[in-house]
């Protein structure tokens, strides 16, 4: 990584991790994996309790399905579970509790993309994969085989997802521009989850007030899907928009209040601060080198011709993706435009155009 640290790692509760971790990292964060945390809920609560699946539906609401809460209200609301099912006297609960900070997402909002990860599980997944070729009889050269099978594999489904977001388009919900602006720029996968976004702002979304400070305009958007409020800080000038949910900060996602802030001032185009590079189509189209600790971007592999044709027949196909909800008036005129930009392109003055 060119000697720069991560902001943060993700381990389970070893002891001999916990020893390590800031002997080798000096500045990242270190937190703990919510699902060996969470896994352990049972024994240490006990299943055969008769509210133990009450209980446990209260917690996960407050640690894992809820994860735009503030730390204020995690706080509270820990403090109440605890009180009802008389937990506040388990030592394990209370040092969970203690250590909140490494593990709770409501405490770890300032952390940048934090809500992608919050458990060891993208790790233990490539473990897990990496299984399926591994054999503990084999030999070291039988071990470098097998790891470039692997890899190879992992290489060939990577293709086959890039193929399918550059030459297929999916179907749009809404009527908002940005929706279709960003169905052109978003991996399908992200998109899916920006787009339950889109329609939540439109069915769930509205305003409960709104002021201004100097250049920015601060609008108390009421969520009543969550039925709570969050405060949206817009800027008409540069059109940047922040939420105290922090979900744009926390999964690089736009959230369905700063959508709703958008769609209300006829935004059609989300501004570039709030794209996260690795979730869109393209973000595997350079490579990237470190050379004494500084990064380079290999861009004369290809040459500037031969991506600007592939980035056009992937606008092709998105084109045409996008007539297919269309009235076949919008099909026609379409297909007029290419027939006049085919006939600008054709030779004229070619020797065949002058025999004929």
């Amino acid at each position: 990584m060119g000697g720069k640290e991560p902001k943060y790692i993700i381990t389970d509760q070893d002891g001999s991790i916990l020893k390590a971790a800031p002997l080798v990292f000096k500045t990242a964060r270190h937190r703990y994996c919510m699902w060996h945390i969470m896994d352990k809920v049972p024994s240490k609560y006990g299943v055969t309790r008769d509210d133990y699946s009450v209980f446990v539906k209260k917690l996960n609401a407050i640690i894992i399905w809820d994860d735009d809460i503030e730390a204020a209200y995690f706080d509270a609301k820990w403090e109440e579970i605890g009180r009802k099912h008389n937990v506040n006297n388990i030592d394990w609960f209370q040092e969970m509790y203690a250590k909140r900070k490494q593990w709770v997402m409501a405490h770890c909002r300032d952390l940048d993309m934090g809500g992608v990860m919050r458990t060891t599980q993208r790790s233990e997944s490539k473990n897990s994969f990496f299984k399926r070729f591994e054999s503990k009889s084999g030999t070291l050269v039988e071990f470098s085989m097998r790891f470039d099978s692997a890899m190879d594999q992992q290489r060939h489904t990577q293709k086959k997802i890039d193929n399918y977001n550059r030459h297929t388009f999916p179907v749009i919900s809404t009527h908002l521009a940005i929706e279709v602006h960003r169905a052109q720029v978003y991996s399908h996968k992200v998109f899916e989850e920006f787009q339950e976004e889109v329609k939540w702002s439109i069915g769930t979304c509205k305003s409960r007030g709104f002021t201004e400070c100097g250049s920015l305009e601060v609008t108390i958007v009421r969520d009543a899907n969550k039925d709570r409020s969050y405060a949206v800080t817009y800027c008409p000038d540069t059109l940047k928009a922040t939420c105290s949910c922090r979900m744009l900060e926390r999964k690089g996602i736009l959230c369905r209040h700063i959508i709703w802030i958008y769609s209300s001032n006829g935004v059609k185009i989300i501004p570039e601060q709030c794209v996260v590079k690795r979730w869109c189509k393209d973000a595997r189209l350079s490579k990237m080198f470190y050379c004494n600790g500084e990064a380079t971007e290999d861009v004369y592999i290809i040459d500037g011709k031969q991506i600007a044709m592939s980035v056009m027949w992937s606008e092709i196909h998105q084109t045409v993706g996008m007539l297919m909800g269309k009235l076949k008036n919008d099909v026609d005129n379409v297909s007029s435009l290419i027939r006049q930009f085919k006939e600008k392109l054709s030779p004229l003055g070619s020797p065949l155009n002058k025999q004929q």
